[in-house]
């Protein structure tokens, strides 16, 4: 709330004044000590409010990392949730594609990585495709527990064959180690699984039009 302090005028004895000045003091200091409770300016922090309302707030200096103003809600680093997520609204939209298709003229040539061996896939959709007579392979390397892949044909009628990376894949019957691609509409889809030794295996939750070999 807006506070007031007594004006003192420049036709007023200063000596006269001491009373008013010491009281003007003694009301801004009163003032800073209230707000100083919420507010801590050598360690940079605000604690103990009861409610913040503002049209925008950002976290982050260098890098951003959460920015919410009129019109977004942005998260802009990874989240860890230890609780339930649950959601009354609209329904949950995938926007992780690939931007690039994986396909017979893609620029890292076959077998293409998907992920790395120190880095987890990065995309959840993967468009793939090959429109060659020669199959094209498609290298699968371990992601994080939880995390699901899909690999979908967009184009061509060429085997794309994907591979786990040491044997990181488990499909039906035991014995495969390769899903085949070959027609548009044909999908895989993959979860990361925990194998009981804190180790991220893929296993097959669904697709359609796949082949197992």
């Amino acid at each position: 709330m807006a506070i007031s302090v007594t004006e003192i005028l420049g036709t007023d004895s200063l000596s006269g004044s001491r009373l008013v000045i010491n009281d003007n003091f003694n009301v801004l200091a009163s003032e800073i000590n209230s707000m100083e409770v919420y507010f801590s300016p050598s360690a940079g922090t605000i604690t103990n409010l009861n409610n913040l309302s503002s049209e925008a707030l950002r976290v982050g200096l260098s890098t951003i990392l959460l920015d919410i103003n009129a019109s977004t809600f942005d998260i802009l680093t990874n989240v860890k949730m230890t609780g339930n997520l649950n959601m009354t609204g609209a329904g949950v939209f995938r926007n992780d594609t690939n931007p690039q298709t994986l396909n017979d003229t893609f620029a890292a040539g076959s077998p293409i990585p998907v992920g790395g061996s120190t880095a987890i896939p990065p995309y959840t959709m993967n468009r793939v495709g090959n429109s060659t007579a020669s199959p094209i392979a498609i290298t699968l390397y371990s992601g994080s527990i939880g995390q699901e892949i899909f690999f979908i044909c967009t184009e061509g009628s060429g085997d794309v064959n994907i591979t786990g990376f040491n044997s990181n894949m488990v499909l039906p019957g035991g014995t495969g180690t390769t899903i085949t691609l070959d027609a548009i509409g044909e999908s895989v889809h993959l979860l990361a699984v925990d194998n009981g030794s804190g180790v991220a295996v893929w296993f097959i939750v669904g697709g359609t039009g796949y082949v197992i070999s």
